[in-house]
C-alpha cells in the first residue's frame, strides 16, 4: 500500500473536512477534497517536467502546504521524496531533482525545477492509466534527514509499510487521549522526522493537522479559533509558547494533550507547562533511526532529573560500558537501542553506518541509565562531552546550573581555545534581564567544581538551534565571537 492511499480514501469520505491549516499562508487551510486535486494535478505536472517512478527529489519550498501536497503528489507516483533544509544536501543521497519556489544553487543535485501554485491548478481528476499510481508496501518512498547537531547531515531511508507500523503505535506510547484527537498543531517542520510522521498520521484518519504560519500570533490565535485539541512541540518551542500564555492571559489555551520532544523536559517547564496550557503532557524520547523509543506522562518522571520516559513494550534499551558490556540499573553509561522498526543504515555512508549501527543495534550516541522500573535517564551526549584542560565535562550539566539562575533563559556551553591551545569553558546566555555576574558566578561555585564553571560568560539574543530545535553545538563559537565584538 502506498501511503497516499488512505489520505484519499478520507478525501473522498470527507471533502470538505479541513486537512491542513497554516495561518496567515497563502494558502491558510485547504479541505480534503482540494488536497486531492493538489495530489492529482501536482503528480500530472511532475510527470510532464519528467519526473517519475523511482526519482529522488528534494523540496525545498516556503510554503508548508504547498510543501506537503508535494510531497504526497510525488509519493504516490511512486517518487522517493526528501524535504531539505537548504541547497546543500549530503552527496550519498544521488538526489535526480531538486523542486524549489524559486532560483537556488543546489549541492548535488542534477537537475533544479522551479515549482509555483499553478502546479496545484487543473481539473484535480487522476490519471486515467491507474499503473502510474502503482507502489509495494515495501518500496522506498522517503528520505529522511537526521539532525546533523554533529556534523554533516545524514540520509535515513524509509518504505511505506516502515511509516505505516511507526505509526501505529503512537496510539500506545502518546497515552489514552491521543488517539482522539482530531485537530493537532504540531511545531516541528516537515524537514524532520517526526514532523513528516505527524502530518501523515493525522491525514490518515481524517483529522486536521495545524502547521506554524506566517508569524506567532496568528498561530496561537488558530488554537483557540479552531479549538485545537493537541500540540506536539519541541521543549525548547513548548517553553517560547509557555511564555507568550502566561504574559497574555487573554488568550485561552487548554490543550487535551502535549506531547514534547526532542529534549529533556525539565521540572519547572513541566508544572508551568501544566499549570497553564494543559494538563495531560507527554514527554518522549526517540530518534529518526529508531522511532519512539520512550514515553511518559511528565508529572510521573519529572521528580528524577533527565528522565525521558519509560522504555515502550516493544522497544529493547541497554546501557553500556566502553567496552559494550551490559550495566545494572542505576550504572551510567552509553544507550544501545533495539527495535522492530529500527533501520539499518544510513543511505550511501557506509563509515557512518559501521559508527553507530553495531551488533544489531542502533548506538544514538546519548549517555545515560535506567532505572529499576525501565526510566530512561539521558545525561548528554558522548559526542558533546567538552575537554576543559584535560578535563572532560558534559555541557548539559553545566546548562542546567546556569538556567537555574534567575534570569537567564537559556544557556550553551562550549570550550574555546586559548594561545596555548587549551580548552577554556565558556557559555552563551540568553537572559531576561541584566544579571550580576558575580552572583552568577557564586550560584555555579555552590553547584560545581571550579573547574567547570565558565571563565567567560557570553550574552546573546537567542541561540542556534536546528529544525528540531535542539541546540546547534557546533555553531556556538561562532554566535559567541560576534557578540563580543558587539
Amino acid at each position: 500500500m502506498n501511503i497516499v492511499d488512505p489520505i484519499l480514501y478520507q478525501c473522498r469520505h470527507r471533502p470538505s473536512a479541513a486537512a491542513i491549516c497554516c495561518p496567515g499562508s497563502k494558502l491558510n487551510l485547504i479541505s480534503y477534497g482540494r488536497l486531492e486535486r493538489f495530489i492529482n494535478n501536482i503528480g500530472r505536472k511532475a510527470l510532464a517536467m519528467g519526473i517519475g517512478r523511482g526519482n529522488v527529489v528534494a523540496i525545498l519550498v516556503a510554503d508548508k502546504i504547498f510543501h506537503a501536497a508535494i510531497i504526497l503528489g510525488l509519493t504516490r507516483l511512486g517518487v522517493v521524496t526528501v524535504s531539505a533544509r537548504h541547497e546543500k544536501l549530503p552527496k550519498e543521497l544521488d538526489v535526480d531533482v531538486a523542486i524549489t519556489d524559486a532560483p537556488r544553487t543546489f549541492e548535488n543535485v542534477k537537475r533544479v525545477v522551479i515549482a509555483d501554485l499553478g502546479w496545484t491548478e487543473g481539473d484535480g481528476k487522476p490519471l486515467a492509466d491507474v499503473r502510474v499510481y502503482r507502489s509495494n508496501a515495501d518500496d522506498i518512498c522517503r528520505i529522511m534527514l537526521t539532525s546533523g547537531t554533529t556534523g554533516a547531515a545524514k540520509g535515513v531511508a524509509f518504505s511505506h509499510r516502515m511509516l505505516i507500523d511507526r505509526m501505529q503505535h503512537y496510539d500506545v506510547a502518546k497515552g489514552p487521549g491521543f488517539p482522539f484527537c482530531s485537530r493537532l498543531y504540531c511545531d516541528l517542520g516537515l524537514t524532520t522526522a517526526a514532523g513528516f510522521r505527524y502530518l501523515i498520521y493525522m491525514l490518515f484518519k481524517g483529522g486536521t493537522i495545524f502547521l506554524y504560519g506566517e508569524d506567532a500570533i496568528l498561530t496561537i490565535q488558530c488554537f483557540d479559533l479552531y479549538r485545537v485539541e493537541a500540540m506536539i512541540a519541541s521543549p525548547y518551542a513548548l517553553a517560547e509558547y509557555l511564555k507568550f500564555f502566561e504574559a497574555h492571559g487573554q488568550f485561552h489555551c487548554s490543550f487535551e494533550h502535549i506531547s514534547c520532544a526532542g529534549g529533556i523536559v525539565s521540572k519547572a517547564l513541566s508544572e508551568r507547562v501544566r499549570a497553564r496550557m494543559g494538563s495531560n503532557l507527554v514527554c518522549c524520547y526517540g530518534s529518526t533511526e529508531a522511532g519512539s523509543v520512550a514515553s511518559a506522562p511528565a508529572h510521573l518522571i519529572e521528580h528524577l532529573p533527565n528522565a525521558v520516559g519509560h522504555v515502550a513494550p516493544w522497544m529493547t534499551v541497554e546501557i553500556v560500558d566502553r567496552s559494550g558490556q551490559v550495566q545494572r540499573a542505576g550504572q551510567q553509561g552509553a544507550v544501545r537501542i533495539r527495535g522492530p522498526y529500527n533501520v539499518s543504515g544510513y543511505v550511501g555512508n557506509p563509515a557512518e553506518t559501521a559508527r553507530v549501527f553495531r551488533d544489531g543495534a542502533f548506538c544514538p550516541g546519548d549517555v545515560g541509565y535506567l532505572t529499576e522500573d525501565q526510566v530512561l535517564v539521558i545525561h548528554g551526549r558522548e559526542d558533546a562531552v567538552l575537554n576543559v584542560g584535560g578535563d572532560k565535562v558534559g555541557p548539559e550539566e553545566v546548562e542546567q546550573v546556569l538556567t537555574a539562575f534567575e534570569g537567564i533563559e537559556q544557556a550553551g556551553a562550549f570550550s574555546v581555545a586559548d594561545e596555548f591551545g587549551n580548552g577554556v569553558l565558556w557559555a552563551a546566555l540568553v537572559a531576561r534581564s541584566p544579571f550580576d555576574e558575580a552572583v552568577l558566578r557564586a550560584h555555579c561555585a555552590r553547584q560545581l567544581a571550579a573547574m567547570y564553571i565558565p571563565a567567560r560568560f557570553v550574552t546573546v539574543d537567542q541561540l542556534p538551534r536546528n529544525e528540531f530545535g535542539k541546540l546547534d553545538r557546533p555553531r556556538l563559537p561562532a554566535i559567541a565571537a560576534k557578540a563580543t565584538l558587539r
